[in-house]
Order: structure tokens, then sequence, then C-alpha cells
């Protein structure tokens, strides 16, 4: 199978939180958007690191692994492997 999402390398930088409990890392930044799961992939991404340059977003097709450590300065966002980037995120995304 062949993925149309390139995968950067992204050093992680290690914390224990994920999601809100990641508030006290950024604020005034957010660190959630729920309201992101449905939209494109491409803009969901742009609209995140606006809202929080802080971390970067990864596009992640759908049964493509990742390790499961939180990293504070991601945030992963899953796309159907047929159609990645443009296709519809399908997490929540949120830091971690």
């Amino acid at each position: 199978m062949s993925f149309k999402c390139p995968f950067p390398h992204i050093d992680c930088e290690n914390c224990d939180c994920a999601g809100i409990t990641c508030q006290y890392l950024f604020p005034g930044l957010k660190v959630e958007w729920p309201e992101l799961k449905g939209v494109s992939g491409l803009e969901a991404k742009r609209i995140i690191e606006h809202d929080n340059p802080k971390v970067t977003c990864v596009l992640v097709p759908q049964g493509v692994g990742v390790l499961t450590i939180n990293c504070c300065n991601r945030v992963l966002l899953r796309l159907p492997a047929d159609n990645c980037p443009n296709g519809p995120v399908l997490n929540r995304p949120q830091v971690g």
C-alpha cells in the first residue's frame, strides 16, 4: 500500500500529558480541537498550527502505526489512507 502523505520526522519533546492536561505548557494557546474532526487534513493543519505555533501537525494515514508516546510539540491527524492529505480528519486532534 502506498501513502500520499509525507510522514516527517519530528523530534519529540516528551511530556506526561495529552490534550487539556497539557494546558499548563501552553498558557493562552489551544491544546484541543474537537471541532476539526471531519475537516480536511490540510485545513486542520493550517488552523492548529495558527492557533498554537508551538506544535507541528503530522498527517498520518489510517493504518500507519505511531509510537504511543506523548510529544507535547505535536498533534497527530489521522486521515483516510486513500485520501491523504485532503481527506477528513478521523480523530479528535489534541496535543500529545
